[in-house]
């Protein structure tokens, strides 16, 4: 039988991990091992965590991000357990109890090592579009890396989500390197919804979407850069004035949702990578 480790990066959301949780109890088929990495919280998610035996977990004592959240614990998780598999998570989404259980069995149906999502989309004139299936596997260009199965094989190939993203884009960085290296990305698709995702980093908050926007804009530089042509160029401006002319017309905050934007293609332009703005305050790190 395949060894999973199950990766949970949290910051901030007590109450939505405890949720989370209860639905990795739930599963079909149980992961061998399950870290969570806690990003520096001050909602007593550490005393939580520190008070409990049932799951391992990581202090990281600040907010590295999601990526650097993710890179951290799949490398821990395979120096302290040898894993075959990874299974990466959010703690705002609920997996149903099937999830994992229906990664393996697509595994196992496919030869070679790939990553399997379960929400995937195809760039059609530089704009991710969302695939839809009945059932079955399908190739994409990425996947979300939220509850997606990656291979061990492919960490000791690829590496791991790359840190210097913080958020955003990640996902597709990722499995751009992955093709790159000769993997593959499929989605799987089934009849029944697996994942509820609250996606409560993108909801109309206008502050999440202003350091969401910032660092959406430059880590797309970072991708163009590594993987760069005309068609992608052109894929970038026209998303980049789609997002900016949305927001001037339907935004909250106009002026500093359009300020951050810009600030973050300045930033990609330049190569300013990591962690550059505080989600919780905007202020720039430097």
């Amino acid at each position: 039988m395949e060894k999973v480790a199950l990766i949970i990066v949290t910051f901030n959301r007590l109450d939505t991990l405890k949720m989370n949780l209860e639905h990795i109890r739930k599963q079909s088929r149980k992961p061998d091992n399950v870290l969570i990495v806690e990003n520096g919280s001050n909602d007593g998610t550490l005393e939580y965590l520190t008070n409990q035996s049932e799951f391992d977990f990581l202090p990281m004592g600040q907010n590295i991000g999601w990526s650097g959240g993710l890179d951290i614990g799949m490398r821990e998780a395979n120096r302290k357990w040898g894993v075959d598999f990874f299974w990466l998570m959010d703690d705002d989404s609920f997996p149903s109890p099937m999830v994992l259980e229906s990664l393996l069995n697509a595994s196992r149906s496919i030869s070679e090592n790939a990553i399997i999502g379960l929400e995937g989309y195809i760039f059609k004139k530089g704009i991710p579009r969302r695939q839809e299936a009945n059932d079955g596997l399908i190739p994409v260009d990425f996947v979300l890396v939220d509850n997606a199965l990656v291979p061990k094989k492919l960490m000791e190939v690829v590496g791991t989500p790359d840190p210097d993203y913080f958020i955003m884009a990640e996902d597709y960085e990722y499995c751009q390197r992955a093709k790159r290296n000769g993997f593959q990305v499929f989605l799987l698709c089934t009849k029944e919804k697996l994942v509820n995702r609250l996606h409560l980093g993108s909801q109309a908050s206008s502050k999440s979407l202003i350091w969401r926007g910032y660092y959406q804009s430059r880590n797309h530089i970072f991708v163009l850069r590594d993987q760069f042509s005309w068609k992608r160029l052109m894929g970038y401006i026209n998303r980049q004035l789609r997002f900016i002319i949305h927001a001037m017309i339907f935004g909250k905050t106009p002026v500093q949702t359009v300020k951050y934007r810009l600030m973050g293609i300045w930033d990609g332009i330049i190569n300013k990578r990591g962690k550059t703005i505080d989600p919780l305050t905007l202020k720039r790190i430097f």
